[in-house]
């Protein structure tokens, strides 16, 4: 063979793989190890132990589900995780069942830690106080406790409403949503509520009217604005349930929108809300008083579970519980100024209840 030809050909498929890494999108990618990832906690069914959390990558949409489980190989979640928040270079699972808030690293998934709860209790949501307190809601003692997470100890236990949900800490104080856990206890005194409790004297200090199994607290901390969703009950048979939006400061209530809600997401640019409803995603502009339809769910074997807005590549994440029992989906859609394009599917766990991100 002619030697000129080659060393002609050599040089052509090294030019070739040369172009080839450099234009390659997977070389070039940001490090997600510690950032511009989300983690979805998929809460499992009751009794099955079988609560995850996965690691999505927001820009190519890998997944590592069972995330803790890598560098944990004997420990489970437990049952039942209902909320999950990160603090710096940590991120918190609330377990309810389990009667636990758990401490993992966010780089590794390493276990750092965990509170137990005793007795007859059902821990549910969370929030930080600042950077060694956190309050955590009590669904069955009616409470919320303030929880020294660095210590690993109670500190205090403040009774609120019945079968608390959501709580949000702002300006000295903590708003906690009183669900009376649907029907079965609302008739009961301060059910259908949003109690305020005063983190100077340790006590709530007043119990503010929502409507019937209040769930969710979001905050617009720049706008001042708090909303709160409320749910249908079964034995409203006209009930649609609704958001309310209140001044977290002056307390005044300043509107209410008659809307089905399950989940909610605060833009923090532009003070957008976006929410599913019972076939749909909508975004409501408070500003402008009005909710545009942004998805619909056409496909009666999904059930749209919960939804993120990721601000940084502008596109929704909604947790698809499927029919409940089996493994469930994240559906990632772009969102542009006209419409939205679907973008992805990736499965997860059994019932994607929360999305949080970190940049």
């Amino acid at each position: 063979m002619n030697t000129k030809i080659v060393i002609s050909f050599v040089l052509a498929i090294l030019l070739l793989s040369s172009c080839k890494e450099d234009s390659g999108t997977s070389a070039n990618l940001p490090d997600t190890t510690a950032s511009n990832f989300a983690l979805v906690l998929c809460e499992g069914l009751w009794g099955y132990n079988n609560s995850t959390v996965t690691k999505l990558n927001l820009f190519n949409f890998n997944v590592i589900n069972d995330f803790t489980a890598i560098a944990n190989p004997n420990f489970k979640i437990g049952d039942l995780g209902n909320d999950i928040a990160i603090k710096g270079d940590t991120f918190f699972v609330v377990v309810t069942t389990s009667k636990a808030i758990e401490f993992f690293d966010i780089r590794t998934g390493r276990l750092l830690g965990y509170i137990t709860f005793e007795g007859n209790s059902a821990p549910r949501r969370l929030d930080f106080i600042n950077d060694s307190l956190l309050a955590v809601t009590d669904l069955y003692q009616d409470c919320v406790y303030i929880v020294n997470f660095r210590a690993k100890r109670v500190e205090k236990k403040i009774q609120v409403g019945p079968a608390p949900e959501f709580v949000v800490h702002f300006n000295g104080k903590l708003f906690v949503t009183n669900s009376g856990y649907g029907d079965f206890r609302a008739n009961e005194p301060k059910a259908g509520t949003l109690s305020v409790v005063d983190l100077n004297k340790m006590a709530e200090e007043s119990n503010i009217w929502i409507g019937p199994n209040p769930i969710e607290i979001v905050l617009d901390k720049k706008r001042n604005l708090m909303f709160v969703s409320y749910n249908h009950l079964p034995s409203f048979k006209d009930s649609v349930g609704g958001i309310v939006v209140l001044n977290p400061i002056t307390l005044e209530r300043i509107a209410e929108f008659k809307t089905p809600v399950r989940s909610m997401h605060l833009v923090d640019e532009d003070g957008s809300l976006f929410f599913v409803g019972d076939r749909n995603v909508s975004r409501l502009f408070f500003a402008s008083n009005k909710i545009d339809t942004i998805l619909v769910n056409s496909d009666s074997k999904e059930n749209w579970y919960s939804i993120a807005f990721d601000t940084k590549n502008k596109n929704i994440l909604i947790g698809n519980a499927r029919n409940y029992t089996i493994d469930g989906e994240i559906l990632i859609f772009r969102l542009t100024q006209q419409n939205t394009e679907f973008l992805a599917k990736v499965s997860v766990g059994v019932n994607p209840s929360k999305t949080v991100i970190k940049y």
